[in-house]
């Protein structure tokens, strides 16, 4: 194929997945032609600032969000970054894509991690000026410049993106309001108790809230000016919305690679087709802890499976096992999740939240399901033992009876799954 560049390795994708995965594939080996096809113009870079440091200081420069060091791709002598490469054709049988400057890349291995993009409200008003949805760094730098002249906002959604900005913004002065469909924040993240008080915390820092609400249509002339529920209007400088995203799984079903909410793949990484791969974002893989396949958008799960299919790829053939947790940090306070305790039918709380370390331990079907830290990051690891071997409900009686640690939590699970 005439104009056609040939790599070992084809990364779709610019992310942390993608950067990830590289590192993978030259662990493994390391004399390796990596080639990083994202339609970016930046490299690599962190996500999870955008909504936080990034956005409340408006002096750090882009430089700071970059995975690898000023200059890092430039001194690799196998590895490529071809920014500003849309990729618009994959070809699996070729093995082979094609971007929309009419650049044909070929590798041995190709890997998606393609992440997603930001859902969109579809009302009357959606595309108004000044209504902005946060993927990129151009949206938090949009945001941030909205931010130095508005002091009102409306942040549609009560996930992290919503909670975070709310918490970010109050930096720059603005006065937020969270509509939310829901009942309560984080309604997918945090138990009801712990959900309740979130909310209270983020009332006392002058956070207003509007649950159960849908947004009818963003109103304005030259820019929003107002966001319209069903019983009533917020008047606003800008508007941010923050409802989840949409994994970029078209490449992969154009090709004919099967796709359910993101791209299949197995416990290796491997898509339907031989040799091509999916991580990240855009990946449902088999859930190693709760069954099925599940999909997790957070940094942590990029970076661990970007790895492990990146080694992968490169021939080390090791199942992807490891159990994900999200993270936040809003108003002085470290948040970490672990598995699933929204689920959960019952949960234990220990500590006070705000006050000192707080651990929430959520049941599912007398099993844990779920772990939530508030300012107890040091357990992560104990946390993640205990939702990864299923810990059976018993362990809660020693939980309340006595002031145990989670690792001793983590020794009691083990002796009672033996007896």
């Amino acid at each position: 194929m005439p104009g056609k560049r040939e790599f070992d390795f084809l990364i779709i994708g610019g992310g942390l997945a993608a950067s990830s995965a590289m590192d993978g594939i030259l662990q493994v080996a390391p004399a390796s032609k990596v080639a990083l096809v994202t339609e970016e113009s930046e490299p690599p870079y962190q996500r999870p600032p955008l909504s936080k440091e990034y956005l409340q200081y408006p002096d750090l420069p882009r430089t700071l969000l970059h995975v690898k060091p000023e200059g890092w791709f430039e001194e690799q002598e196998g590895v490529e970054l071809l920014t500003r490469q849309k990729v618009l054709e994959l070809d699996p049988a070729a093995m082979t894509v094609t971007t929309a400057r009419g650049n044909v890349f070929g590798g041995s291995r190709i890997l998606l991690a393609t992440g997603g993009r930001a859902r969109r409200l579809e009302v009357p008003g959606c595309d108004l000026p000044g209504v902005f949805t946060l993927r990129t760094v151009e949206d938090s730098e949009a945001i941030r410049e909205a931010a130095k002249v508005g002091s009102k906002a409306v942040l549609v959604g009560a996930g992290f993106v919503g909670m975070e900005l709310a918490a970010s913004l109050s930096v720059h002065g603005v006065a937020s309001t969270v509509v939310e469909a829901l009942d309560r924040v984080w309604a997918g993240t945090l138990p009801p108790e712990l959900s309740r008080w979130m909310r209270g915390h983020y009332e006392r820092q002058g956070v207003e809230f509007r649950l159960e609400s849908k947004v009818e249509g963003l109103v304005g002339g030259d820019a929003v000016e107002a966001v319209e529920l069903r019983d009533d209007w917020l008047p606003c400088d800008f508007a941010v919305v923050g409802v989840g995203m949409t994994p970029c799984d078209g490449l992969a079903s154009d090709a004919g690679l099967a796709v359910d909410d993101g791209v299949i793949v197995d416990r290796f990484g491997e898509t339907s087709h031989p040799h091509v791969y999916a991580a990240g974002d855009v990946a449902r893989f088999p859930d190693p802890v709760f069954g099925g396949y599940s999909r997790v958008e957070h940094w942590e799960h990029a970076r661990e499976h970007g790895w492990r299919v990146g080694r992968n790829m490169a021939g080390e053939n090791e199942p992807y096992e490891r159990l994900s947790y999200f993270f936040s940090r809003v108003f002085g306070l470290s948040l970490d999740v672990v598995g699933r305790p929204a689920m959960a039918s019952s949960t234990v709380i220990r500590g006070t939240p705000g006050d000192g370390p707080c651990v929430a331990l959520g049941v599912f079907e007398k099993r844990l399901c779920g772990v939530v830290l508030i300012d107890a990051s040091e357990d992560i690891e104990n946390a993640r033992s205990l939702i990864e071997m299923r810990a059976p409900a018993g362990v809660l009686q020693i939980a309340t009876a006595r002031d145990a640690s989670l690792r001793e939590l983590v020794q009691a699970a083990a002796r009672l799954d033996r007896d």
